[in-house]
């Protein structure tokens, strides 16, 4: 289409009409020069004006929807200007991924842009032209929307979800469902309801990163608002301002954020952001750890609404300051709840870098209570309090991850940590004097009697030991012949155990679960082991705990070297 400079109009008013609706914004001299495309539509077409506004897009999409895997539409003033908005946007999305190849200082998740894709949706007619007619295919046109819907990395019926940009002219401004959509850029003049319903789409909820939504408005539709709103009551009227943001009160809500938690941390102290000890020896106590831990994700998604313009790089130090600490942190406590789970992906690439610079590797586990280093570990602290925590809360993490798999061994260390804490409160020298001591008795398991495998066989032995004899084998102490008997006792249960386990089906088979109770009872009453203490009496109970660890340690059994 040839773009017609100065042409004429026959209806002189309603043009100018139109042209105040679009241009309202716009100072006088600023119209003057607009009007020398002649219409408000032949300028909203011109190649020119269309590049302009596709590098203005491309550059806010990338700054602020990408990062956190959201994605945009784009509605055109015609079929003409989507047509050459998905021209214009491609070129734009090339050159920016050839500035962030030289540059990416906001490490911009490159290869994902690489990946994204745009797509036009509109209607056909008869008469249309080669360039409108491919993006008309009402077949192509379920295929894009669906891509549209999916999150970029996801895949469903060979459809990926590569489509980031969707442009439209018509189709798709109203009752559509896309809750991944975080900005529409808008450059056609729609009103009353429709205006509405295109605000309302971008702030469709949508994980916990989407905060807010985009209306970016080329046409200066700002002033319809009011009159979109007017048809509603009072109440909804002010619950519709309530939904509409600023970037001033986006700032102001983010250094209320920062003043809130740095509040927090001088009630409590904790005035030196790089003093780690000092927050570990806070952070002991769950309900501070947890009140922290809400300023600062309250802290994180006011950042991420302003990031990356430049207010908020006042706060950008204090903010990876925090990151560092609540690294630190995690593996001290082992505390799952403090790590960069909850950051938006927008602020991730930045805060990974940073620990990263920082020598904190967060793929590296936190050393094992069995590991040689973890001693030394703990000697970096100064004071015993804070080496007593560490202590405490690497046997608490050793303790839950094994605790199924030999649940009686497991729960006597978790019993015997609560008496030391119980005990020696607030004794911290004593307490990690202690702890250290249980730590020394679980890294030397007394070794299986009997040649019994650890894994596999071990774990039965503790049972059976303890339900007939009430004693815990490393504990108390046991005879010759009363190890022996438990030894002979666990082979035989166990062998039976491991025969029906392998059995295809055995875990959803009632029939299956039932004949190995049956199997088991017959061993306690057997001859051999019949009048051992607690035997019959409490079979039904040991059975029970035989048949729970059997469960819980299926792989185990069947897999264990």
């Amino acid at each position: 289409m040839k773009v017609a400079r100065n042409a004429e109009v026959s209806d002189i008013p309603a043009m100018d009409q139109e042209f105040a609706d679009v241009f309202s914004d716009y100072d006088i001299q600023q119209r003057l020069e607009i009007l020398g495309y002649g219409s408000r539509k032949a300028y909203l077409e011109a190649e020119e004006t269309i590049a302009a506004k596709a590098g203005d897009m491309v550059r806010h999409y990338i700054e602020q929807v990408f990062p956190n895997g959201f994605k945009a539409q784009v509605v055109a003033t015609s079929r003409e200007a989507a047509h050459r908005y998905k021209g214009a946007i491609d070129k734009e999305l090339q050159k920016a991924i050839l500035r962030l190849e030289e540059s990416n200082p906001r490490l911009i998740d490159l290869e994902q842009l690489k990946k994204v894709r745009t797509g036009v949706v509109i209607s056909g007619r008869n008469d249309d032209l080669p360039h409108l007619k491919e993006h008309t295919n009402t077949s192509k046109h379920k295929e894009l929307i669906e891509s549209f819907k999916l999150p970029f990395d996801s895949e469903n019926g060979g459809i990926t979800g590569e489509v980031g940009i969707i442009i439209v002219n018509n189709m798709l401004i109203t009752g559509f469902d896309a809750p991944l959509e975080q900005v529409m850029y808008l450059d056609k003049v729609i009103i009353a309801h429709n205006l509405l319903q295109a605000i309302a789409r971008v702030n469709r909820v949508s994980g916990e990163y989407k905060d807010k939504g985009f209306v970016v408005d080329y046409v200066g539709v700002g002033h319809h608002l009011k009159d979109a709103i007017d048809v509603y009551d009072e109440k909804e009227q002010q619950d519709m301002h309530g939904s509409f943001g600023s970037a001033e009160g986006e700032q102001n809500d983010l250094i209320a954020s920062h003043k809130a938690i740095m509040a927090l941390l001088k009630k409590l102290g904790l005035t030196d952001l790089n003093d780690h000890d000092a927050f570990y020896d806070v952070f002991y106590d769950e309900e501070i750890r947890m009140e922290y831990l809400l300023a600062f994700k309250d802290l994180t998604k006011k950042l991420n609404m302003v990031f990356p313009r430049k207010e908020a790089l006042d706060y950008w130090q204090d903010y990876q300051s925090l990151v560092e600490v609540n690294a630190m942190a995690e593996q001290h406590f082992r505390d799952k709840r403090m790590s960069m789970i909850g950051i938006p992906p927008k602020l991730r690439g930045l805060t990974d870098a940073y620990l990263k610079s920082k020598g904190i590797d967060q793929k590296i586990p936190p050393i094992s209570i069995l590991d040689a280093r973890f001693e030394a570990q703990v000697g970096k602290h100064k004071r015993s309090k804070t080496k007593a925590a560490e202590v405490e809360h690497a046997i608490r993490h050793h303790i839950d991850i094994n605790l199924d798999d030999d649940p009686e061994l497991y729960a006597s260390f978790a019993k015997t940590l609560s008496m030391i804490l119980e005990e020696f409160k607030d004794n911290w020298q004593k307490i990690y004097e202690e702890l250290e001591k249980l730590r020394q008795n679980i890294k030397n398991i007394p070794p299986p009697p009997g040649d019994l495998h650890r894994k596999k066989q071990m774990p039965f032995f503790r049972i059976l030991s303890r339900e007939i004899y009430d004693k815990r084998y490393g504990e108390d102490s046991f005879t010759d012949d009363e190890v022996d008997t438990m030894v002979m006792l666990t082979r035989d249960v166990f062998d039976i155990i491991e025969r029906e386990i392998k059995l295809t089906g055995f875990s959803e088979s009632i029939p299956a679960h039932n004949r190995l109770r049956a199997e088991i009872q017959k061993v306690l009453l057997s001859e051999r082991f019949k009048d051992l203490p607690n035997a019959v009496k409490d079979r039904q109970q040991i059975i029970s705990r035989l048949m729970e660890l059997a469960e819980a340690n299926n792989d185990i059994i069947i897999y264990a070297e």
